[in-house]
């Protein structure tokens, strides 16, 4: 298995998910949803409250889209390690706080098996390069290009996410996420493929019109 890559991000955090932002040259290289509702991820704020861990442990995912030669939507395994590297901040109604940690989806638990995805960086955990440090690896990805973003929705947070001393309070959640990089091959987004439909459909009216 790959040794795990540091990434640093800027975590904002919500009851609900928030909308992030990604490079208008960026595409989606791999998608996922949770299977089930069940609350997989853990904060964990210390006794002090001065630093908070976020973790989930095989979490078992689908994967929705992936820029590789495999068919979607399949199941992995999700595992996930930060922890705070600054005080938590409330902007907007918006827990913020910086976290460094890694990221893997496998095939197998326990970090087996193929490497879907690999590396790091709000809910949401999200983070754009640049700023925040970001790393992508992949067995099965062609062309992972510059990585640009990555974005984990965190749905059902419980309790809902506020500060305890100078740390973000420790919760509970389910999780849902998107990576992006500056590739030639890209997963299309739903608007994409919308569009797409929707001209294949004007040309096949065309065509048949011309037909007849």
């Amino acid at each position: 298995m790959n040794k795990f890559r540091q990434f640093a991000s800027a975590l904002a955090i919500a009851a609900s998910a928030l909308l992030v932002a990604v490079p208008a040259t960026a595409g989606v290289i791999l998608s996922f949803g949770q299977v089930g509702g069940a609350a997989t991820i853990t904060g964990t704020a210390n006794g002090a409250g001065t630093s908070t861990t976020i973790t989930g442990t095989d979490v078992m995912i689908t994967v929705t889209g992936i820029d590789a030669a495999l068919g979607v939507p399949f199941n992995a395994f999700l595992t996930l390690n930060a922890t705070s590297t600054s005080s938590a901040l409330l902007v907007a109604g918006h827990v913020i706080q910086a976290f460094s940690g890694t990221f893997t989806i496998t095939s197998l638990a326990g970090g087996g098996g193929t490497n879907f995805l690999y590396g790091g960086t709000s809910l949401t955990l999200s983070a754009a390069q640049p700023p925040q440090s970001l790393s992508f690896t992949s067995d099965v990805i062609p062309d992972l290009g510059t990585p640009t973003a990555m974005s984990l929705a965190f749905a059902g947070v419980t309790p809902p996410a506020h500060i305890t001393g100078t740390t973000l309070a420790s919760f509970s959640s389910s999780v849902s996420g998107t990576f992006s990089a500056n590739t030639t091959h890209k997963v299309p987004e739903p608007a994409s493929l919308a569009l797409l439909g929707l001209a294949m459909l004007a040309l096949a009216m065309v065509l048949r019109r011309r037909s007849r």
